[in-house]
């Protein structure tokens, strides 16, 4: 069979499946360009991307570099398929939790070093420093992923210490925002140590701070004394620790902590838009005009317009080689958050609702033990896994609406969730012949949850609490699981692999914070999906060419995500009946020259929910399918789920002597997406473009300094759009910092 054969057959069994293709390259003749090999960890052991039979994008230390990206809400503009809106909603091929709780797992998880980061919260710190790459998984991964990765993975991998290996890095970078109302300034500074500690064993540090002027500038007519933190402010620390005894045997230990202070490109939000209502003068008052530029708002709040969080983790990872075909291993792991922040809910120096307050702590500990074994014609792994959380918080909420009568209208509680999860798993991987692997696995997951919960307890003028029903309410429920996939690959050639696979998915059931009333029980079911996925991984034109195709098809039920209670003026964790995800992906890399690589990906993506009851957006009609404020939004996309997204980089090397010349330029296109379920036609957002480019010179081995900016165009990208809680007639537009133009100048150095 030739090449050309075997490419055909490969199109034809995507066609025929609606299916997903990833490629893998063969070294090209010697001294001809190659696009460069890729391992990753997909299935939980280091392996060629091409021969991985999952959809997943895999970006490396140096793309994270060239295009200067710092936290996991940037991974979009590399990673087509992943979306993010705000307080960490991610989504993979349209689907996403978009639930701002912190006792509720993302549907798409994160894990980092092999251990998952459970709520979204855990994610808000996810600071890049020492990566050596990012593995962006679709599809169901909670079969060998930790748990609850029902929509998909970021599976985060740092560099481990190097034995015997004495050295660091330094960075430097300084971010220039000229058209942000906040403030221009921000800066970055990066470290990393290695150290030899004797022949067998080594210590990693790293550090980062950061400091970054928020987007937004608030008018601040707050009471002295009161905290108004507007700038973001990040200090982190890692300390990592290997030691290898012999060479059979690995023990990996990790420490971390993260401070977090402000709400810069968190809380960066002002009106897009006024009615009749509350705000159409007020933005005069301050000199602003509501719109899709304004960057204005006001803070006026007494509690203060804050925000304060502290994680801390430690991780143990054992591993040790049995025999040649045996490797057991052991992964501990404990972490922590503490939260602290105000809001003033209005977003104006009118006191309507300034009063947002909340805290809280989350502690985790999970254990994972895992046999991986590999024999002549059958290898995978088997093991055993535990996780369990404990989340306390509380929530004050005041507001008088104008009235002057201070605690007006209000609500409160106070809550303890638990959870508690354990899981039996496998996978085996059969190679039938060396081109034919048939595969097969499953996992057993039994989950209980549970919470304590007291509420409305708090003197308000206007009647009971918003929250609901006063009074003392505990609830507990558990949920059994089996989920699994089957799968085959087929090697047609060294340069082309087709897969097909059928696998389900589970995310845990789980309670709200607060009970919205005693008619119906707060239990929120599993969230279950069924995905069909196949691929097809080829390298052509002697190496030049990796081409990643992913086709698939998915049916989630009891889908878990938020609806907005228009009366109470909250939102509210819900199961969707249905949500339906199928579309076709593209990956791929082209080397055309020794000098200029090229990297590409696109996402067409049809995401809709097949049943789902939610509140209708104001002003909807009877005609518009508003029925006593219920609105059915079968046939509608998830909140901030494109149908079309891609991204495009080339980087262009000069050669100058010992010296190094990068040229890079990348672009990101997103078509239309809406940030609310119902069809809202306020919270639309149409098309965007996002240009990027860098120039960076390297001086030798050592040093390298670059100029770059990121959305160059300084395009108005808002991140989420919504109404205002304390008038429905107008929009609020949130910001990140992707929103607005970035110039910036960067310096690094080896030593």
């Amino acid at each position: 069979m030739n090449t050309k054969q075997a490419l055909l057959i490969g199109v034809a069994f995507i066609s025929l499946s609606g299916a997903s293709a990833s490629w893998a390259a063969p070294q090209a003749p010697e001294g001809g360009p190659t696009v460069d090999e890729v391992v990753v960890t997909a299935q939980r052991v280091e392996q060629n991307l091409q021969k991985v039979p999952v959809a997943v994008t895999a970006i490396g230390e140096e793309e994270l570099e060239t295009r200067k990206l710092n936290d996991l809400n940037q991974l979009q503009l590399v990673a087509p398929s992943f979306q993010t809106t705000t307080d960490n909603a991610f989504s993979l091929r349209g689907v996403g939790s978009n639930i701002f709780l912190p006792t509720v797992d993302s549907s798409v998880g994160v894990m980092v070093d092999d251990v998952s980061l459970g709520v979204p919260l855990f994610q808000s710190n996810g600071v890049f420093n020492d990566i050596a790459r990012i593995e962006v998984l679709r599809g169901p991964q909670g079969l060998l992923f930790g748990r609850n990765a029902s929509a998909g993975l970021l599976n985060v991998v740092t560099n481990r210490p190097r034995l015997g290996e004495l050295g660091g890095t330094f960075g430097a970078e300084y971010n220039n925002r000229d058209t942000a109302a906040g403030g221009n300034f921000g800066i970055v500074l990066r470290g990393t140590v290695n150290v030899p500690v004797t022949d067998t064993s080594a210590l990693r540090v790293n550090m980062l701070v950061s400091s970054q002027d928020p987007i937004a500038h608030a008018t601040v007519t707050s009471p002295t004394g009161a905290q108004v933190d507007q700038k973001q402010e990040r200090i982190a620390a890692r300390v990592k620790y290997l030691w290898e005894p012999t060479d059979a045997t690995s023990v990996y230990a990790t420490a971390d902590y993260s401070r977090e202070r402000g709400a810069g490109g968190i809380w960066d939000r002002t009106l897009r838009s006024v009615g009749a209502g509350t705000y159409a003068g007020y933005l005069t008052s301050i000199g602003a005009k509501a719109g899709p530029r304004n960057l204005e708002y006001g803070i006026d709040s007494a509690s203060g317009n804050f925000r304060s969080v502290d994680t801390y983790g430690v991780s143990l990872n054992v591993s040790h080689e049995l025999s040649p075909n045996l490797t057991i291993s052991s992964i501990t792991a404990w972490r922590r958050y503490d939260l602290q922040l105000n809001l003033d809910t209005d977003y104006s120096t009118l006191n309507l609702f300034n009063t947002n307050r909340n805290g809280s702590n989350n502690r985790q500990l999970s254990e994972e033990l895992r046999l991986a074994f590999d024999f002549d014609r059958i290898d995978g792994q088997v093991g055993v896994y535990y996780f369990g959380s404990v989340n306390n918080g509380y929530t004050q909420l005041f507001a008088n609406f104008g009235s002057g009568i201070p605690n007006f209208f209000g609500g409160d509680f106070s809550t303890r969730n638990t959870s508690h999860s354990t899981a039996a798993f496998g996978q085996v991987n059969f190679h039938v012949t060396d081109a034919l692997t048939l595969i097969a696995g499953g996992r057993l997951s039994y989950d209980r949850v549970k919470v304590d919960i007291s509420q409305d307890f708090g003197t308000y003028v206007n009647g009971p609490g918003l929250y609901g029903p006063q009074g003392n309410f505990k609830f507990s429920e558990s949920n059994t699981d089996f989920s699994y996939k089957i799968g085959a690959q087929y090697e047609f050639t060294p340069d082309i692999m087709a897969y097909l696979t059928y696998a389900t998915g589970y995310k845990g059931p789980a309670y709200p914070q607060n009970l919205g009333s005693t008619a119906f029980d707060p239990y929120i079911a599993p969230e279950t999906v069924e995905d069909v996925e196949a691929g097809v991984r080829t390298t052509l034109f002697d190496g030049r060419l990796r081409l990643n195709v992913s086709g698939f098809y998915e049916e989630f039920t009891d889908f878990q995500t938020q609806t907005y209670d228009s009366v109470a003026a909250l939102f509210r964790l819900t199961n969707a009946g249905g949500l339906r995800a199928q579309g076709v992906e593209i990956d791929g890399v082209f080397r055309p020259t020794e000098q200029l690589t090229i990297n590409f990906g696109a996402s067409f993506t049809d995401t809709e929910f097949t049943d789902f009851i939610t509140t209708c957006y104001p002003g909807q009609t009877v005609a518009q399918g508003c029925v006593a404020g219920q609105f059915q939004a079968k046939g509608l996309a998830p909140a901030g789920a494109p149908k079309f997204s891609s991204t495009l980089q080339a980087v262009y090397d000069i050669p100058l002597g010992d010296n190094l010349l990068t040229l890079e330029a990348n672009w990101f296109r997103r078509s239309s997406v809406n940030f609310s379920p119902n069809g809202d036609p306020g919270t639309a957002l149409g098309g965007v473009d996002i240009f990027g480019a860098s120039l960076t010179y390297r001086f030798g081995e050592r040093y390298k300094a670059s100029l770059f900016c990121k959305n160059c165009a300084d395009e108005y990208v808002p991140s989420f759009l919504s109404h205002v809680t304390a008038d429905p007639t107008a929009i609020l537009q949130s910001w990140n910092y992707n929103s607005v133009r970035t110039i910036g100048l960067s310096f690094d150095m080896d030593f």
